[in-house]
């Protein structure tokens, strides 16, 4: 089960222009695994663009899609 929360991340450790480590609610979590990674096209006829998405699991044993857009990193949906 997942949902889906849309909310700002600060990465604070990078490699190869993606995220090694963010800041969510004052708690640094680690990705230790990217499980998969795609693009998606935004709603073009509002104006957005393509958006970069990533499944990751990090050192606090939780399963997280983050999301891309315009350079800002959000967590886009969270699994249970």
């Amino acid at each position: 089960m997942s949902r889906i929360v849309r909310r700002p991340v600060a990465v604070c450790k990078w490699r190869d222009e993606e995220p090694v480590a963010f800041v969510d609610h004052d708690e640094v979590h680690t990705i230790l695994e990217v499980l998969d990674r795609w693009l998606e096209m935004g709603d073009w006829w509002q104006g957005e663009g393509e958006r970069t998405m990533l499944r990751v699991w990090t050192d606090r044993n939780a399963m997280l899609e983050l999301e891309c857009t315009s350079q800002a990193w959000y967590i886009y949906k969270v699994w249970d």
